[in-house]
């Protein structure tokens, strides 16, 4: 039993993983779509506006 309860743990600590890495890459793609959202304002993505949220200005 000691191998088989081995294994079996092993196998719930390698989905647990797989289900932590799933859902910080489901966390990274939701903060990129964001960040590449367009301004209704100017046009410019959301990525090149301040922390504040101010639009941005190139002179």
């Amino acid at each position: 039993m000691g191998v088989l309860g081995a294994y079996l743990w092993y196998r719930s600590g390698k989905k647990k993983a797989e289900r932590r890495a799933r859902r910080a890459i489901a966390g990274i793609d939701a903060d990129l779509d964001e960040a590449s959202e367009e301004c209704e304002s100017c046009g410019h993505t959301r990525a090149q506006h301040s922390d504040e949220g101010y639009c941005p200005s190139y002179d």
